[in-house]
């Protein structure tokens, strides 16, 4: 339930980037219509002009905020430029503050230095055009201040909607390499254990096969490597049956690499220390729960810049230690398997 909340909330925050984008042109055309200097034909001119740069304006935030490449935004962005600077004269003393929208959107679109030139410009360029526009010289402040925190607050959610879909994209990625890593584990597993059973059985059965077509006077020896190939599958049975057990439990191994590799994504550097001798196979349910606990706790935390996570097998398991900046916490695992 939570991770399927966790994904939800993922997918919504790009809505919520393109919804606050919308709304912020919306008030600067209710704006235009309320200020006492302006007119209803000023208004209109707002409106008409918002209506034509806005869904240009939500298809770069749409994208970013997904963190997808935009294709053709140059183009889109140039013709938003346009439309928006060509209705300066015409949509009243008011009208600058839609450069927030611009500047948020050359920010979303051009590479680094030249978006970040064509921000400044484009704030600062916002209350000379008011004033020139016949805005009191007493609100030109408060236009800047609009246009730094309308075209902020776009941007800050774009980029964390950007954050989170990249950090799941990542997570999926850790997940299928975690997948893969077991999966080999598994087969190789097999290969050295089954397979090597299995290729005994085949060469036992092949000799009392040989013995068949020998003369009745080996019977007994035909019986004593039947009676063998028995105890030999009865055998291979049994530990086929043990190591199916044991994959119902995921690796030890497996849960120490995908911490450390969800910990080092998130930027803390994790160090393993492993036993020389080996760590046992598998790894029971409270555990796995405490060690996962422990790295949620970790990735959820501030200031977090290392973390250790060490290994000590003893009679009664292995006792795990995961300490980061100073801090200690001890996990004992009890375990079937042995390295």
């Amino acid at each position: 339930m939570a991770l399927w909340r966790s994904d939800r909330a993922v997918r919504l925050t790009p809505v919520g980037a393109v919804a606050c984008a919308g709304l912020l042109p919306l008030l600067q055309v209710a704006l235009a219509f309320s200020y006492p200097d302006n007119d209803v034909r000023t208004g209109l001119w707002s409106l008409a002009v918002t209506v034509v740069y806005l869904p240009l304006h939500l298809r770069h935030v749409w994208y970013a905020a997904r963190g997808v490449r935009l294709p053709a935004g140059g183009w889109t962005l140039a013709a938003m430029a346009v439309v928006i600077i060509a209705a300066t004269p015409l949509a009243g003393n008011t009208w600058p503050r839609a450069y927030a929208g611009l500047a948020a959107s050359a920010v979303l679109v051009l590479p680094g230095p030249w978006s970040f030139v064509l921000y400044l410009s484009l704030v600062i360029a916002a209350a000379p055009a008011s004033l020139l526009l016949g805005l009191p010289w007493n609100a030109a402040p408060w236009l800047t201040l609009s246009v730094l925190t309308g075209s902020g607050a776009v941007l800050l959610l774009v980029w964390l909607s950007a954050a989170l879909v990249r950090l799941q994209s990542a997570r999926q990625v850790l997940a299928q390499r975690a997948v893969a890593q077991e999966r080999r584990r598994i087969d190789d597993d097999l290969r050295r254990t089954l397979g090597a059973a299995l290729e005994s059985l085949a060469a036992r059965g092949a000799r009392a096969a040989d013995l068949l077509q020998s003369p009745p006077g080996r019977r007994a020896e035909l019986v004593a490597e039947l009676s063998g190939l028995a105890d030999d599958s009865r055998r291979t049975l049994a530990e086929a049956r043990q190591r199916v057990r044991g994959y119902r439990r995921p690796s030890l191994r497996a849960e120490l690499d995908t911490a450390a590799t969800l910990l080092s994504a998130a930027g803390i550097e994790t160090r393993l220390r492993l036993p020389r001798t080996g760590i046992p196979d598998t790894i029971a349910p409270e555990p796995r729960a405490a060690l996962r606990a422990a790295v949620t706790r970790l990735l959820g935390s501030e200031g977090v810049s290392a973390c250790t996570i060490t290994a000590a097998v003893s009679t009664d398991g292995v006792r795990l230690e995961v300490r980061a900046d100073g801090v200690a916490e001890t996990i004992d695992v009890q375990t079937e398997g042995r390295p």
